[in-house]
């Protein structure tokens, strides 16, 4: 990996792709399980995001 330095924003930006993406395949994967609470997935899927947003600005601080 390459280091370039600066506030951790990249490993910040990274970090949500990275959560959105899993988000995007719970929710996928979830569908066809045909479950009927999307809410509580999109609820899971932002406390992840948040957990995954806090770990970077962590790490990179």
């Amino acid at each position: 990996m390459i280091r370039q330095g600066g506030n951790g924003l990249g490993s910040v930006i990274v970090a949500l792709i990275l959560a959105a993406a899993a988000v995007y395949a719970a929710n996928v994967w979830s569908t066809t399980k045909k479950e009927t609470s999307p809410a509580k997935n999109i609820e899971q899927g932002i406390e992840r995001i948040k957990d995954a947003a806090g770990k970077a600005i962590e790490s990179g601080n």
